[in-house]
């Protein structure tokens, strides 16, 4: 199994390098969309796959549970696999014509939230409202984890033991990413100073946060589309070394939520970290997870707690049961109150409700996703090369993927509806009082 396995990687490697050559380099670009895409998921999935197997394993999980994990790796690995080919299939399917209006059908649907968020991003003053509204929200929520915990890092910590504030500090967060993402997108377009303010202000909040990801999303995108426009000018030697940057702030990040914090021990475990830590353990994390699990599949349950995630936990006993975080908290033995789930990848979920069919499915929507919005950002910039803000409108559409993908981000997607509802009423305001929001 192991040398399937390792042939597997070697092929999907072989693959992306292929496909990067002839479908993204060759056309001018030095990265796009649907190759950084690819990229993440194949570090992830493929080139882990020797580090998820290390002894070295036993460090981190002790050595009762990497023992009891170690037999579980390749089959999590082949499950992940699975979802990858999924989405290279489903990205391919936008060249397939059937006649049938299909793929018009399909990018329509998708692509409502887009819409709107186009609206909000070409306003100065929506989006300065929006980030003051986040920044609001934000600074409550940190002002109660203050009041109790007094001052710290880790606002996540006290989630667990503090349900009530998890739903205001989550919604605090994701509002604040969509605001703070818009702004550093017209401050990237437009120079605009107070933008640049505003996003570095919602930064430093999540810092206190404890949320390592929150602050990459904020930047990664504008980073993105800027290595984009710049097509063949773009220098990967700088875009590697704006990952390793990227890789060290996580390390720092994660670190400051350890009350012993020492930047020593961050350089010294650095290369441990990254290949051992848990931001890029999905296959060794899933494994634990498969290791315990009976076989008997879930049908949507944690998909369902998802759904109707603006119910806090703490008032449902159905979402406190099969929220995904405490399924996989409880299954691996860790008290939910303690920890907050263990990462089951792009695929664990869907394995664990509906088996193989469930990563097929959401394996091919997502390669179909994240295609769409790669083939919308090229053909915004080439449209409008010098003012397209168009093009981070798209990006938005990111959320219908993670929200298949793994159901906790659902709540991130309800609050792009009330992000696009709030713009909503207003500009239905501003119009009736005849107020400009250029």
């Amino acid at each position: 199994m192991n040398t399937v396995a390792n042939c597997l990687a070697i092929a999907f490697t072989l693959h992306f390098l292929w496909s990067y050559y002839w479908t993204c380099y060759s056309k001018g670009y030095k990265i796009d969309v649907w190759h950084f895409g690819l990229g993440v998921n194949l570090f992830v999935i493929h080139w882990m796959l020797p580090f998820s197997r290390s002894n070295l394993n036993m460090f981190v999980l002790g050595p009762v549970l990497w023992h009891h994990a170690a037999p579980f790796v390749d089959e999590a690995y082949f499950i992940s696999a699975a979802g990858y080919a999924a989405i290279l299939l489903g990205g391919s399917l936008w060249r397939v014509r059937l006649g049938w209006g299909l793929r018009r059908a399909f990018s329509r649907a998708v692509e409502l939230p887009a819409r709107g968020v186009l609206i909000i991003v070409r306003s100065r003053r929506l989006v300065i409202v929006h980030c003051l509204i986040g920044i609001t929200l934000m600074g409550i929520a940190l002002a109660i984890y203050f009041s109790i915990s007094g001052f710290g890092f880790n606002l996540r910590g006290l989630l667990l033991v503090f349900p009530a504030l998890r739903a205001l500090a989550q919604f605090a967060a994701f509002y604040s990413i969509l605001a703070g993402g818009y702004a550093f997108a017209r401050y990237a377009m437009y120079r605009e100073r107070e933008m640049l303010l505003l996003t570095l202000i919602i930064a430093v909040g999540f810092i206190f946060y404890g949320e390592r990801s929150n602050i990459i999303v904020l930047f990664s995108t504008v980073a993105l589309v800027t290595l984009i426009r710049l097509r063949r000018r773009a220098r990967l030697l700088y875009l590697a070394a704006a990952i390793l940057a990227t890789l060290f702030a996580v390390m720092l990040l994660d670190a400051l939520r350890n009350p012993h914090f020492s930047l020593g021990n961050v350089l010294t475990s650095f290369g441990f970290s990254i290949f051992y830590g848990n931001s890029f353990s999905d296959t060794r994390d899933f494994a634990i997870i498969l290791s315990y699990w009976d076989g008997h599949l879930m049908l949507g349950k944690t998909y369902l707690a998802g759904l109707i995630a603006f119910i806090p936990r703490f008032v449902s006993s159905f979402r406190d049961t099969w929220a995904i975080g405490v399924v996989t908290a409880r299954l691996a033995g860790f008290s939910p109150l303690e920890h907050p789930g263990l990462r089951v990848g792009l695929f664990g979920e869907a394995f664990l409700n509906f088996g193989m069919a469930g990563v097929i499915l959401v394996g091919l929507f997502s390669g179909m996703v994240v295609r769409l919005i790669d083939l919308r950002v090229k053909q915004s910039l080439a449209e409008l090369p010098r003012s397209g803000v168009r093009v981070y409108a798209y990006f938005i559409l990111a959320y219908w993927t993670a929200a298949a993908q793994n159901s906790s981000a659902a709540s991130s997607f309800y609050t792009v509806l009330v992000f696009i509802g709030v713009s909503w009423v207003m500009i239905r305001a501003s119009r009736f009082l005849k107020l400009p929001l250029g």
